[in-house]
């Protein structure tokens, strides 16, 4: 997933969607026996996901070239109609071998699309009716039980569930005091919940905040277990950067549940340990990053991206806050230092940067990598020389034929 910087009014509101991520070397076979083997070289060798890899998310990392040949990548054209066409909040929600579901969010839009790209139906129940939503805030695609969940959070504290043709089918609230941001598809019968972060309190005796991750029921939302993850101290997703005469606040969003075929990765951003989550609701600890999460100096966001048997991909973004504080006393647009594109390789231990595009963390099949390329986007990185192979010949046909068509969605198989 990327950075996105927008202001807000005149309150220079920063919205950042940018999962940061980042995997450094300090690695060693089992490091906590063999703390010999932790020094400043760039990589080590380990075996595959064997004991805890421990992340130093302040060091620098030499770049090399990770592709995918294009016979391993599948190139979708989303159809475009009059009602079917992607807008700025145009997201993947959802990928397998039968469907493609997308969503513009400001408009209320759900797209289902066959695999070949072609459009199944279109349903918009945006409204102030008690079937529709106001806002959606997350989107679930049971592909199973041919159901969409639609978390309309902000106003109503509910989920509305729909057929594939929008039909209304039931709804239910929230467990009382949640903060429900994200839902996930876990099982046949139940959904993975995250309670967020309410600004500016702890809420240490909230069991929704002190224990985010939540089961709750298809049926009718209640809640059928709760992960056994507990933080007494939760990093909000709001910050204040000082400035003279009063503050420039901001939002920093990131990935804290990452599907990944079956599996699911746990980065809250309050803890400095990730965690695989797997089918039977084990926990295994992934990876530890350092510094902590709660280095007062420097905020540096993590999260994992994808993982296949074999890499993790990683962002990973440092602020300065000097820098932005700079930017603001000059009347200057606020800008944020590049994400680094980091790739963990698993077999050799190396991490490294990488230039190439890296999945997005849509829910798909495992060893799937899914990108997304907007037309006008592929047109202006052509004619910039960025391109090459299948997508530059993409590119050069848009550009030819001047029509505005949906983005292509890119999938690629990974055989390791």
């Amino acid at each position: 997933m990327k950075t996105l910087l927008t202001f807000l009014n005149q309150s220079y509101l920063i919205f950042v969607a940018a999962i940061c991520f980042s995997l450094t070397t300090c690695i060693s076979n089992n490091p906590r026996k063999d703390k010999s083997a932790v020094q400043s070289q760039d990589t080590f060798a380990i075996a595959p996901f064997e004991g805890l890899i421990t992340v130093d998310l302040t060091k620098k990392y030499p770049e090399k070239e990770f592709v995918v040949d294009d016979a391993d990548k599948e190139f979708i054209f989303l159809e475009t109609t009059d009602e079917v066409l992607a807008d700025r909040d145009f997201k993947l929600q959802y990928v397998s071998d039968k469907r493609i579901v997308a969503s513009n969010r400001g408009r209320g839009d759900i797209f289902f699309f066959g695999r070949d790209g072609k459009v199944i139906s279109f349903v918009n129940r945006k409204g102030n009716s008690g079937t529709e939503y106001s806002d959606m805030v997350s989107i679930v695609f049971d592909e199973q039980n041919s159901e969409i969940f639609v978390v309309d959070y902000l106003t109503k504290q509910r989920c509305l569930v729909y057929s594939e043709d929008g039909k209304f089918l039931r709804q239910f609230y929230f467990p009382p005091n949640s903060w429900i941001t994200d839902v996930y598809n876990f099982d046949e019968q139940t959904l993975l919940a995250y309670n967020g972060h309410r600004v500016g309190e702890h809420h240490a005796g909230d069991i929704n905040q002190r224990m985010p991750y939540v089961f709750l029921s298809k049926k009718d939302g209640s809640v059928v277990s709760r992960l056994e993850l507990s933080f007494e101290k939760r990093i909000s997703d709001r910050h204040f950067i000082r400035v003279e005469g009063g503050a420039i606040p901001f939002t920093i969003s990131s990935n804290n549940i990452v599907k990944n075929g079956q599996e699911f990765i746990i980065a809250e951003r309050s803890s400095d340990t990730v965690y695989v989550l797997t089918q039977d609701k084990k926990l295994t600890p992934l990876l530890v990053r350092t510094p902590t999460v709660f280095n007062e100096n420097t905020l540096i966001t993590l999260s994992v991206d994808a993982k296949t048997e074999r890499y993790l991909f990683l962002w990973s973004v440092s602020y300065n806050w000097d820098e932005i504080v700079e930017q603001w006393k000059k009347g200057q647009q606020l800008t944020l230092p590049p994400a680094n594109k980091l790739v963990y390789d698993s077999h050799t231990g190396e991490v490294f940067n990488t230039v190439e595009s890296i999945p997005r963390s849509v829910d798909s099949p495992e060893r799937i990598g899914i990108d997304m390329y907007h037309a006008d986007r592929l047109v202006e990185r052509f004619e910039k020389g960025e391109l090459k192979g299948k997508l530059k010949q993409i590119a050069q046909t848009i550009k030819d034929t001047k029509k505005d068509i949906n983005p292509i969605v890119v999938i690629t198989r990974y055989v390791f």
